[in-house]
């Protein structure tokens, strides 16, 4: 890893003051950020904490103690201290608009003004106005409506509404990938009664068991398009964003009025901008970029707040990578997350697709509820530990937990990226002989691809046990799938720790390239000593 430049460590400094927050902001411990200091010959932090030019520029825009000083969260008496501090001791010599008490028009919202974001103009456009605005209630029509296990609660209520017939079964996805095989009666008596009203209502878009996760199986047929509205009964539906669409979750019972009317009522959500810069190190993937953001960031920030995600990070992601960044996005409180439509987005979808691509681009200067920028430069493997999903740290922290199942899978980590990533290191090698570790493929697309390229072999090679196509990774990544006092690491979106259950059992998320190394010393490890 490259050390920063004394300039750039002296600036983080001045923004953070401590190495802890260094190290955090970029993903690595205090320590090894004490050991640039050292190479550079830094001390430790000695800045104030509010520069004479912060204080000054407080003072020029206010004028008033009590004003400039609730900008910091400081008191009117503590914000004069630092002003006497500085010598600042002189009324503003020019009147700024923020000292005055006046109703100001806000020329920003005209009419005629753009600085529209990409959600915004998707809702405008799938609510046949030519504007939204920001909170306004509008009535959509969605390109894509998508259920999967609990089609069934949908299929009751859309009969209890008294519906007949679907508006347009041609706009509509039912995969069934959760419990698959059937294991119990019911199982095999909610997947009959689900088939029974896809042969009814003709809906040609039906995936019954062992295509693999629904969203995936939306991504990869083409099922949604940039710029296209999308509604799913999965909270992951977020993931459609990675190809430049929107879309977002709904209750059963919105997604039954949504089949008879093909309409949904929905609140243009604010918006939240991350850029996303620097390049990747070594054993580093979009997975643990996520997991960065988690940690960072509160949910109480992006809560019902849409995220676009953009910066020279994002832009040389792949369609995969993107995938897991809008998947997981929700898990940080946002009601939808995209990616802007590139020349990446258009080859891929070139591959799977004839149809016409319309899609949309927020303005330059559309307005977002705040800007996010994040350095990914420093940034190290990282893990998400057990008791919440804000507590992740970077993998050295984890390093030497044993390890007793290992999961690689899921509609966050199940693609054939993802599959490459822990082939390459469980190649010519086997697995911890104290541990499990099961593969599950995100599609039947995934694994016919993994068969061809050898993969499938590599895994069987290895030690591993390879299992159909489906949601069993979110399903086993649960403490019921533990014996009492084991501990799994797992690529899924989330780990199901649940309330009320033993503090023995542990489950720890973290990149399919983590996973596996930790597969191979039978404990959570660093990949990148595999990654060479």
């Amino acid at each position: 890893m490259r050390i920063p430049r004394k300039k750039e460590l002296l600036e983080l400094q001045k923004k953070y003051r401590s190495d802890k927050k260094i190290g955090e902001v970029y993903g690595v411990p205090a320590r090894l950020v004490a050991y640039w200091r050292q190479k550079k010959s830094i001390g430790a932090y000695s800045f104030p904490k509010y520069t004479d030019e912060k204080i000054l520029e407080l003072w020029e825009r206010y004028g008033d103690d009590t004003r400039a000083g609730s900008e910091l969260g400081i008191s009117a008496a503590g914000f004069r201290q630092w002003r006497r501090k500085y010598n600042i001791n002189r009324k503003p010599l020019q009147l700024r608009l923020e000292q005055l008490e006046l109703g100001l028009i806000d020329v920003s919202n005209r009419k005629n003004s753009k600085r529209e974001t990409a959600v915004q103009k998707i809702l405008a456009r799938k609510s046949g106005l030519k504007k939204v605005e920001i909170g306004q209630a509008v009535s959509v029509e969605p390109d894509l409506s998508m259920s999967h296990e609990n089609s069934l609660r949908v299929i009751e209520e859309f009969a209890r509404q008294g519906g007949d017939r679907v508006w347009n079964a041609n706009k509509m996805v039912i995969v069934l990938d959760q419990h698959i095989p059937a294991r119990t009666r019911e199982s095999a008596e909610i997947h009959k009664k689900i088939r029974d009203f896809a042969k009814t209502q003709r809906i040609r878009n039906f995936y019954d068991i062992g295509e693999g996760i629904c969203h995936q199986v939306v991504i990869e047929n083409g099922h949604i398009l940039p710029g296209q509205l999308a509604f799913g009964t999965d909270g992951h539906s977020s993931s459609c964003g990675s190809l430049g669409a929107l879309a977002a979750f709904v209750e059963y019972e919105e997604m039954a009025s949504i089949w008879m009317t093909g309409r949904a009522s929905m609140r243009v959500p604010e918006s939240v901008k991350v850029l996303i810069k620097g390049h990747l190190n070594r054993a580093v993937y979009a997975r643990d970029i996520i997991l960065k953001l988690l940690r960072d960031f509160s949910t109480n920030s992006l809560k019902n707040r849409a995220i676009e995600f953009c910066g020279p990070t994002i832009s040389s992601m792949s369609i995969s990578e993107r995938f897991t960044v809008t998947n997981m996005a929700m898990e940080m409180g946002a009601v939808s997350a995209l990616v802007p439509f590139d020349d990446i987005t258009a080859r891929y979808l070139r591959k799977i697709t004839k149809a016409r691509l319309n899609p949309v681009k927020a303005d330059h200067d559309a307005q977002y509820h705040h800007e996010i920028e994040v350095d990914v430069s420093y940034l190290m493997p990282q893990v998400g530990f057990p008791d919440n999903v804000k507590h992740v740290a970077p993998v050295e922290d984890a390093a030497g937990k044993r390890i007793d199942l290992v999961i690689i899978g899921s509609c966050a980590s199940g693609r054939i990226d993802d599959l490459e990533v822990a082939a390459r290191i469980l190649r010519g090698r086997r697995i911890h002989r104290d541990l499990r570790m099961i593969i599950i493929p995100g599609s039947r697309k995934v694994l016919s691809e993994a068969l061809d390229r050898g993969l499938i072999k590599t895994f069987v090679d290895s030690g591993c046990m390879v299992v159909n196509p489906g949601c069993d990774p979110c399903l086993l990544a649960n403490p019921e799938a533990l014996a009492e006092g084991e501990r799994a690491i797992t690529t899924t979106n989330r780990a199901l720790n649940g309330s009320g259950l033993s503090d023995d059992r542990e489950i720890y998320t973290a990149s399919p390239a983590t996973a596996a190394a930790s597969a191979l010393e039978g404990a959570i490890a660093d990949p990148r000593k595999y990654e060479l």
